[in-house]
């Protein structure tokens, strides 16, 4: 009797290789995860010195060596067999992990979808040796090098090309590889890292304390800006660096939390961390965090998964009130100045009748209720003049500039309707358009004196990358040295004063979406836009006032790139309800 096809789908076992390929996919996922790896096992190593050479963002090569321990020459192929590790004995021991890897499954998944070498000699033999793995075939040779290990990983995934499709950009994978580096090396500060990417000499981190460390990867602006302390109690202790609360950025990029010096995911992290600045930062702005928390190992549970970059605590409350206390006490353990804005310039809107009658020229007077912010002029007549040209310009409109009222709002008349528009946020917007249609470069303005801006090495490094890209919205930025780029011009219509705020809000842009290449563009036109845009008591002509009144009244969108609406329309009738006259 012929089978229904529900019943023709049987259970069965799958083949050993597409297990372990399974299993390869859970722990390898991409180019970093096999550095990652690598890495662990290296520091497990007790390696004072590790070397890391990336060609073609990993897909190609990686080969990372040290100067450890070492791995026996007879235990050699065992070191690429599953679950095969020097780490744990028995099932207790998982329980009480005081290594980076424990699994015995990192060798083996990355011997899964690559051409792998191995070289090891422990510092007790003679001769150490080569174990070459290809489509699980092994071949062992002898090797005489250096004690230590290094470690070959070639071509990978070129067994699962499927896996290759779900990889990002060449340069996103390079990212997320230093990204991977930086993390870990910050709390291995003892050890020398030598970085060399695609056979050029990167980065060399000499052994330091951590914020030294610190300093050489993420630049003195960061190091010189975080305050340091620390908190104990019967079950955890916490040490670490926080940043200074006038200090910010404008993502969590920064900030990391390492427990037992194992880099770790806990998802409340910028959560407390924004509960304890809440009284300090604003919307958008965040703190810098470095965060070593000492736990009890039999406290915490490593083997959550195989990629172990979750654990899970014995008490997420104990936790998450430690974590809260350490940087409130950090910031209430001194006295800070926060910068909250200039509040000594003062504007007011002239709303008064001009008489002009005292002028020499034979033009007709008018009288008008037109917005000016108030400034002293050694010269009536041409203060005056002012008033007719922007009365003249106005004629031709439906609408009536009122005022610009408490130095940030324009007031307009439009039949019977009264419109408050946020200038800055309408400004923003209006550039922010503008830069959306630009298909060739953007005219610049050079800076008389180029300006100097210090960035950690793999900023520099990022700026470079993306040198063509900015050049095309007007920011022509050239690398100075290791630590820092020069500035040399800004687009012709950003008149701001701070164009060091304006790069460095670039360059953390492309850092936070270095991983998301379509939205880089996007987050360039908006930082440029937000800081060309004229802000609060800024000097206003009346032809800027015009030009975003107009394009106010075209626009379809009445929201600025954040979000925030920047147009507020109150009717006659609103106004005479208001006031019980309806």
């Amino acid at each position: 009797m012929e089978l229904s096809p529900k019943i023709k789908n049987r259970i069965c076992i799958l083949p050993d290789s597409v297990k372990r390929k399974i299993a390869a996919g859970e722990v390898i996922d991409a180019p970093y995860s096999v550095v990652k790896e690598l890495l662990e096992n290296a520091i497990d190593a007790q390696a004072s010195y590790i070397e890391i050479e990336i060609e073609e963002s990993g897909l190609k090569r990686i080969a990372i060596s040290d100067n450890g321990v070492g791995i026996v020459k007879d235990d050699l192929p065992l070191a690429v067999e599953e679950h095969a590790t020097s780490k744990i004995r028995d099932i207790n021991d998982i329980f009480a992990i005081q290594t980076m890897g424990f699994r015995g499954e990192a060798l083996a998944s990355i011997a899964e979808v690559s051409q792998l070498t191995i070289l090891s000699r422990t510092h007790d033999e003679p001769m150490g040796g080569k174990l070459v793995v290809t489509d699980n075939t092994t071949q062992m040779l002898d090797w005489a090098g250096a004690a230590g290990t290094t470690v070959i990983v070639e071509n990978l995934f070129y067994n699962t090309p499927a896996r290759k499709k779900f990889l990002k950009s060449i340069k996103s994978e390079l990212n997320r590889i230093k990204d991977t580096i930086f993390c870990i090396a910050v709390v291995h500060p003892e050890i020398k890292f030598k970085i060399v990417i695609d056979k050029k000499m990167s980065f060399v981190f000499e052994p330091v304390d951590i914020k030294q460390r610190i300093q050489q990867i993420y630049g003195n602006d960061i190091a010189l800006n975080l305050i340091d302390g620390s908190l104990q109690d019967l079950e955890c202790t916490i040490t670490g660096y926080i940043s200074k609360p006038e200090y910010y950025r404008s993502n969590r990029s920064l900030q990391f939390l390492y427990v037992n010096k194992r880099p770790v995911q806990f998802p409340y992290f910028s959560f407390i961390l924004q509960q304890a600045y809440q009284a300090i930062l604003q919307k958008g702005q965040y703190p810098v965090a470095f965060i070593c928390m000492n736990v009890k190992p039999d406290l915490i549970d490593v083997n959550v998964h195989p990629a172990k970059r979750e654990i899970r605590f014995f008490d997420n409350n104990y936790i998450h009130s430690m974590l809260y206390n350490f940087a409130n006490k950090i910031i209430s353990g001194g006295i800070h100045t926060i910068a909250i804005g200039d509040h000594e310039r003062h504007y007011a809107a002239s709303t008064t009748h001009h008489d002009i009658s005292d002028t020499n020229d034979n033009e007709m007077v008018y009288e008008v209720t037109l917005p000016l912010q108030y400034r002293e002029s050694e010269n009536k007549n041409a203060f005056l003049k002012e008033i007719r040209t922007v009365y003249t310009q106005i004629q031709g409109k439906d609408y009536a500039v009122l005022g610009v009222i408490f130095g940030e709002f324009i007031v307009i008349q439009k039949l019977d309707e009264l419109y408050f528009i946020d200038f800055h946020a309408a400004h923003e917007r209006k550039l922010y358009d503008y830069l959306l249609q630009v298909n060739t470069t953007v005219a610049v303005q050079q800076l008389l004196i180029p300006v100097v801006i210090e960035f950690a090495p793999d900023m520099v490094m990022l700026v470079n990358s993306y040198h063509d890209l900015l050049i095309g919205y007007g920011l022509l930025l050239e690398q100075f040295d290791d630590n820092s780029v020069v500035v040399n011009a800004i687009p012709d219509f950003c008149t701001t004063s701070d164009i060091e705020g304006l790069i460095k809000d670039v360059v953390d842009s492309l850092y936070e979406n270095k991983n998301h290449i379509d939205n880089i563009k996007m987050t360039i036109i908006e930082k440029i836009a937000c800081h060309a845009a004229k802000r609060a008591n800024d000097s206003m002509t009346s032809a800027d006032i015009i030009s975003i009144t107009d394009y106010v009244f075209t626009c379809s969108d009445y929201r600025c790139p954040h979000g925030r609406p920047f147009v507020y329309k109150l009717s006659k009738s609103e106004l005479e309800g208001y006031f019980k006259r309806l």
